[in-house]
């Protein structure tokens, strides 16, 4: 889990938040819930970036300390 790794996951998990807070979630508050467009855009927002900080550091070391438990191949042998 290297840099390039870490870069292709950061990046993705912006692009997913920023789908479901910035877009998905306030438009169907106001389709469903009939609510004020300005409040749920900025709440999402305010989600969306908080969620995008929490992810990016906690998800990044989680993956990092979850790939140093993977047993790289070649690594066991056979005993005689």
């Amino acid at each position: 889990f290297g840099i390039k790794q870490i870069i292709l996951f950061n990046i993705t998990q912006i692009i997913a938040n920023v789908v479901a807070w910035f877009i998905i979630a306030p438009t169907l508050d106001i389709v469903i819930y009939m609510e004020p467009a300005n409040k749920v855009y900025i709440q999402g927002a305010i989600g969306g970036i908080s969620n995008m900080i929490t992810v990016g550091i906690l998800g990044t070391l989680l993956l990092s300390t979850y790939s140093k438990t993977k047993i790289k191949t070649g690594s066991l042998k056979v005993e005689e």
